[in-house]
């Protein structure tokens, strides 16, 4: 046993080990390439086995020519194997493959098989001998004859393919495979010595076997940073995927207190209108006998003082009626119907059903101007705008005691002639990726204190379902501002001497809300 025989048979022995590394890779879903590897490495470890032929001297001649046989089927089968991973895709499938390679693989298989068969072609009937005396190692394997060597350089061909196809650059996202690039140097640079060694002009070993090794092993190691990278982006996408189960986890719970909530103010909405009915009954005594005693207190000269009381009662059940009012067009049902109305009626609706919540959290600053009449629906409308101006309140930041926050509310005309309506607070503001998020369902920057996160979603499903349009402008610093544009019922031409014309009145809204209040018939920014 020589250093030629342990060199092919370590080499074999490791090339069969990643071999089965490779089959065992190629097992795992969206790994299908890696049997064409793994092929190439059995092969080649096949052909290390084939080379003991010539380097174990005891063995017989015609022994040698089976090796030397096998050695081209073997050849062959490595360099088809090859072709299939360069140029078969990620699947290393028959169909990206080209023509010409397909031609290839044929002759190559088929020169394997021919052989075999007819060996007579492939070997002269001499016998070759190389001896490398300073490792005491002695070569004897069978001379080719002109269709052996025209079949080895057909190998060579194959490889060089190979070769050009791994080594090349295809574009930013794959440049050049550096292990494919030395494994093939190897194995090329193995190949020169391995000619000059069978010609006598070098005096050294066969190392096909290396370069074999060579082109196995920089397959292996791109199968492992390819395996690496996915184990890698598993992980990523492994990663994510928990991130959204959580996020979307808690969307379901906020879902869930949402809708909880929203059931309880439906369930509230529906006792506001049997509970405003109740009062209406009643208040309608009330406010006719006070009528009579005001009628009665005139006829027969009674005090000042009982009559200013009078005047009072009735104010304050002017103001009863109109909450009741108020509460119930809140609390209708959707129908469906769009009826004209007034942008000041729905306002000044919101306004009255939100007054004893507004009164401790903000000051509101209401400019009412000429709007036109809009198309939509009375209830729906008081819900967005009740939404819009909580919202508002509740931005006011924190405040020394007594100190209250403002909300400023226009009603007017847009400079194309819709109906405006705006409601701007003096709260922090927000930045871009909350103003982004801010009309979708759930999200919400009061969490912690109990915003379910719909009222601007809803508001603008509201707004949008009657042909208008919702924007939102805020910087973080300079408050939040929620523009509401609604079409009119029917144009009206508006002159600029009508714009700038109106006359201004001062109005009290339930629960001592200032409304200063301008007759303008266009208002804009």
């Amino acid at each position: 046993m020589n250093a030629a025989f342990v060199i092919s048979t370590c080499v074999a022995v490791l090339q069969v080990g990643i071999g089965a590394l490779l089959l065992t890779v190629s097992l795992a879903p969206g790994w299908r390439s890696a049997r064409a590897y793994a092929v190439v490495a059995f092969s080649a470890a096949a052909y290390s086995v084939t080379n003991l032929g010539a380097s174990y001297w005891p063995l017989a001649d015609s022994v040698r020519v089976i090796f030397s046989q096998g050695s081209y089927l073997i050849a062959g089968i490595f360099v088809s194997a090859c072709l299939v991973s360069a140029y078969g895709g990620d699947s290393a499938g028959a169909r990206p493959i080209p023509r010409w390679c397909k031609g290839l693989i044929v002759l190559l298989i088929g020169g394997g098989v021919l052989a075999f068969a007819a060996r007579d072609w492939f070997f002269s009937g001499a016998f070759t001998d190389v001896i490398v005396a300073w490792s005491d190692v002695h070569y004897r394997f069978p001379t080719p004859a002109r269709l052996g060597e025209w079949v080895s350089y057909l190998n060579l061909v194959g490889l060089l393919w190979t070769g050009a196809q791994y080594c090349r650059p295809r574009g930013p996202a794959k440049p050049v495979s550096i292990p494919y690039v030395v494994g093939f140097s190897i194995f090329f640079a193995a190949a020169i010595v391995e000619t000059l060694v069978g010609n006598g002009v070098l005096e050294f070993f066969f190392v096909a076997d290396l370069g074999f090794l060579a082109v196995v092993l920089a397959m292996a190691i791109v199968t492992a940073e390819r395996f690496i990278d996915d184990a890698r982006r598993l992980s990523v996408a492994s990663t994510y995927l928990t991130e959204e189960i959580d996020r979307r986890t808690q969307e379901r719970d906020e879902a869930q207190r949402a809708w909880i909530e929203a059931e309880r103010q439906a369930a509230l909405g529906r006792l506001a209108a049997g509970v405003g009915h109740e009062i209406n009954n009643p208040l309608a005594y009330l406010r006719l006998n006070l009528e009579l005693m005001q009628v009665w207190g005139r006829e027969h000269g009674s005090a000042d003082e009982l009559m200013e009381s009078v005047e009072g009662a009735l104010d304050g059940a002017d103001r009863i009626r109109g909450v009741v009012d108020a509460l119930r067009a809140y609390s209708r049902p959707a129908t469906g119907d769009l009826v004209p109305i007034s942008p000041e009626h729905f306002t000044q609706a919101a306004l009255r059903v939100t007054s004893h919540k507004l009164r401790g959290l903000a000051e509101v600053r209401t400019h009412v101007g000429r709007a036109p009449e809009i198309l939509g629906d009375e209830g729906r409308l008081v819900q967005a705008m009740v939404n819009l101006l909580l919202n508002a309140a509740h931005a006011s930041p924190d405040r020394a005691p007594g100190e209250k926050g403002v909300v400023d509310l226009l009603v007017g005309t847009a400079p194309d002639g819709r109906a405006l309506i705006e409601v701007r607070d003096d709260g922090p503001g927000m930045s871009r990726e909350e103003i982004r998020r801010l009309t979708q369902p759930y999200f919400t920057t009061r969490f912690e204190a109990g915003g379910a996160g719909l009222g601007l979603f809803l508001a603008r499903g509201v707004v949008e379902q009657m042909g208008g349009s919702l924007e939102v402008e805020s910087a973080v610093g300079e408050g939040t501002l929620v523009r509401i544009l609604l079409p009119p019922a029917q144009a009206e031409p508006a002159s600029a001497l009508e714009a700038m014309a109106g006359r201004v009145r001062t109005l009290t809204a339930p629960g001592g809300i200032r409304v200063s209040s301008a007759r303008v018939a266009a208002i804009g920014r």
